[in-house]
């Protein structure tokens, strides 16, 4: 824009604003020439405080355009002046477009002038006309001139649309080439008028092909042009019918085994859809046979379908791919049967028709039973779940039916007793007793595991579940300094328990030492520690439980509980003094409790530092002597490191007096 710096004289009259697509706003005015120029003051006027409020300047006389950031010229009409002394100013205000829809081809503009009065237009714009300019979003980013005008108003006309969205800005020239242009304005325009939603009939299983058929009641508004199909929530189109008389849809990609949540929508000409209907869910039937029985456990979904009810369920049956009859009525409130198969009778088909309250009938899937009675196994046991020292696995041993041959045993494992994992399928030798070592996640001292074995027949179909036996998870609580408080589960899976025997580990006991027993957990059992000669930081614990009365294969297990630790508070007392050559007291250490194994050092020196006794054993004192000869009464010096509990590495020093 060359215009603005074109001087005449000394005022610097505002030549065109021009709204940027952000709401900012530059402003183009004559540059003036000056003696003791400063610079140029923009101000705003304010409507709170009815007065130009200042908010920008420029200090190079040769520039004239601006750039206000600090109003939103897209929300309404903003008023500048430029200031390039006290004595010299000008006006000048944006164009601000306002668009109201008359029709959905039709709208009227209305804006705002650039200039602060009639009488006082922007330099240049005498004679000038605004340029109202137009775009659709669908047909390019071109903007097309449309029309000019005097006035402030003006009405557009274009022909009709299916859906778009329409952009309108106005102009004012300037004969100086300086070009006023207002904010953008757009609407959505277009037929958004919605077609009647078709009425759904039913969803159902053609009874030959087997595949899903969705039917309904066409839309009708006169424009509709065909049939959305969606499903599931949120819902996905499947497939476009076309055709406003069609009334219904095959799913060929349709599982019939599942239940499908189908919906429709009607479209017409402009591709506006009609509000979507219900949910309309078919019937799933679905049936279990438990192995080596003669019933047949049917379960079927109910069908769904606001505002259908269901006023029937008929169970259809044929036997030996026979025709189908009808077997039994069920009320609505029914979805579960045990079929009664006759032994004799190789296969069943069934499917469930329900009687819908529109007078539809809707059909579930067919099923079809084909099942020979299998051999069993006669026992299976869980002869133990024992729990590894360092909490990692889980040993478990196992007597179950070897006569009969199967592919395997299933072993399930859970940590709640209720929801049964899949772990390990062990293969089948031949041997009744057998083992397994189970490396959970979490470790055992974490949680209780419960575990179960479960024999197939010989139609691979689980039959014989084993007894439920558990893990035993033990606790420590250590808050009191001089009790240490034991908690455990009951095993459970025995037919019963011999009294529980209590382990301690130490320093003192690596192997382990029994503090005693408890008939049950609910006893727990209580270690008083206050009298525990150790150097280990650490105390662990753990559990043996004896298995009572009479297991099946005549053995009597041992289970192990997890390992629960206890890291004791480190304590340490150091004498100072001692006489070698009392009887008693003749040695001088300190006596510590409950510190780091391995991180203890201890040692003495003289009154010039030299070192004339170390050890790195706890249980060895300094007997008073250097290279072999006793020590002079007097002072010395000792010095005693470690590593505590908490891991931090200690280090104490004092005076010890040596009597003689």
């Amino acid at each position: 824009m060359f215009c603005a710096y074109f001087s005449f004289g000394q005022k610097p009259n505002v030549l065109c604003t021009q709204v940027n697509e952000d709401g900012s706003t530059t402003i183009f005015y004559q540059t003036v020439s000056i003696p003791n120029f400063d610079f140029y003051i923009i101000s705003v006027f304010d409507n709170d405080s009815l007065a130009y409020v200042r908010i920008g300047s420029e200090p190079d006389m040769n520039i004239g355009t601006y750039t206000d950031y600090s109003r939103n010229a897209n929300l309404g009409q903003v008023q500048y002046m430029v200031r390039s002394d006290p004595n010299n100013f000008a006006f000048g205000n944006t164009i601000h477009l306002n668009i109201n829809s008359i029709s959905t081809s039709s709208f009227e503009l209305h804006w705002t002038s650039p200039s602060v009065s009639p009488t006082q237009p922007l330099v240049g714009t005498e004679n000038q006309k605004y340029i109202i300019y137009r775009r659709f979003a669908s047909q390019s980013n071109a903007w097309n001139l449309i029309d000019s005008t005097n006035n402030l108003t003006y009405i557009d006309n274009f022909l009709p649309t299916c859906s778009d969205t329409v952009f309108y800005k106005i102009e004012l020239p300037n004969s100086f080439g300086c070009v006023s242009r207002s904010n953008i304005k757009s609407s959505f325009v277009g037929d958004n008028e919605i077609p009647i939603e078709p009425i759904v009939l039913c969803s159902s299983v053609d009874l030959v092909s087997q595949k899903l058929v969705f039917s309904w009641i066409p839309s009708l508004s006169i424009d509709t042009k065909g049939y959305v199909i969606c499903g599931g929530s949120p819902c996905i189109a499947i497939d476009t019918i076309m055709g406003k008389e069609q009334n219904s849809f095959i799913c060929d990609t349709c599982n019939v085994a599942n239940v499908f949540s189908l919906a429709i929508m009607a479209f017409d000409s402009c591709f506006n859809t009609s509000l979507r209907s219900n949910y309309h869910k078919n019937i799933v039937l679905s049936y279990t046979r438990e192995a080596c029985t003669t019933e047949i456990n049917l379960n079927w979904t109910n069908y769904s379908g606001d505002p259908l009810d269901v006023s029937v369920y008929n169970l259809y049956v044929s036997q030996n791919d026979g025709n189908y009859t009808l077997y039994e009525t069920f009320l609505p409130s029914q979805n579960s049967f045990i079929f009664i198969a006759n032994p004799l009778v190789e296969n069943y088909g069934f499917y469930i028709e329900a009687l819908l309250s529109n007078t539809e009938k809707s059909n579930s899937n067919k099923v079809i039973s084909n099942q020979t009675l299998p051999k069993q196994v006669e026992f299976a046991y869980i002869r133990k779940a024992s729990v590894s020292e360092d909490n990692s696995s889980i040993e478990l041993s196992f007597y179950v039916d070897a006569s009969l041959i199967v592919r395997g045993y299933d072993l399930y494992r859970s940590n709640n007793k209720i929801d049964y994992t899949l772990i390990k399928s062990i293969n089948y030798t031949g041997n009744s007793s057998f083992n397994y070592i189970d490396t959970p996640t979490p470790t055992a001292d974490k949680t209780i595991y419960y575990y179960k074995l479960q024999v197939p027949d010989q139609c691979e179909l689980i039959y014989k579940s084993s007894n439920i036996i558990s893990t035993i998870q033990l606790s420590v609580d250590a808050s009191d300094a001089e009790m240490n408080i034991l908690s455990w589960n009951d095993l459970i899976g025995w037919e019963s328990i011999e009294p529980y025997d209590i382990y301690r580990v130490d320093e003192n006991f690596p192997f382990g030492n029994q503090l005693g027993t408890a008939l049950s957990a609910e006893l727990g059992y209580e270690d008083n520690t206050s009298s525990m000669i150790t150097a280990s930081d650490k105390i662990l614990y753990y559990i043996i439980a004896h298995e009572g009365g009479a297991s099946p294969d005549g053995h009597r297990m041992e289970a192990r509980s997890s390992t629960a630790s206890v890291v004791k508070e480190s304590l340490i007392f150091i004498p100072n003094a001692f006489c070698p050559t009392d009887i008693v007291n003749n040695t001088f250490k300190p006596y510590c409790s409950f510190i780091k194994s391995g991180s203890y050092k201890f040692k003495i020196l003289s009154r010039w530092g030299e070192v004339i006794f170390e050890t790195t054993q706890m249980n060895i004192g300094w007997d008073g002597r250097f290279n072999g000869k006793l020590c002079s009464a007097q002072s010395y010096v000792y010095v005693v490191e470690f590593v505590n509990s908490e891991g931090k590495k200690e280090k104490k020093s004092g005076i010890v007096n040596l009597i003689n």
